[in-house]
């Protein structure tokens, strides 16, 4: 079963302005500007897939305003199963919420927070 953990990725999401995100040759990039009105980077590398949606949807362990890893991960399972990553890859699914704005959802082996 899905669960998310949440986890301190630097930055804070809660109370944000909504983000720019831009996909580019398999890297993904997000910005905005944080509670403090501070601009805010994070880049993630060799994405295999990402989702943004306006709606707020929660599994077990999930806080509205809150960065998360989730374990377990069925949409993680699925690009294991077709074979677009493999088992001993570090790929990890990530969902971040941005209370009010919206949820961004990334498979990547990591990201960087740019300061």
């Amino acid at each position: 079963m899905e669960r998310a953990e949440i986890i301190d990725p630097g930055f804070s999401t809660a109370d944000s302005e909504f983000p720019n995100i831009n996909m580019d040759e398999g890297d993904l990039v997000l910005k905005f500007k944080d509670w403090q009105e501070v601009q805010r980077e994070v880049f993630f590398s060799d994405v295999v897939a990402f989702k943004w949606q306006m709606i707020e949807t929660f599994i077990e362990g999930e806080e509205y305003d809150r960065s998360h890893l989730i374990t377990d991960s069925s949409w993680l399972t699925e690009h294991l199963k077709q074979g677009e990553v493999g088992a001993q890859e570090e790929y990890k699914h990530y969902k971040f919420n941005f209370n009010g704005n919206g949820q961004l959802e990334v498979i990547s082996n990591g990201f960087t927070v740019k300061m």
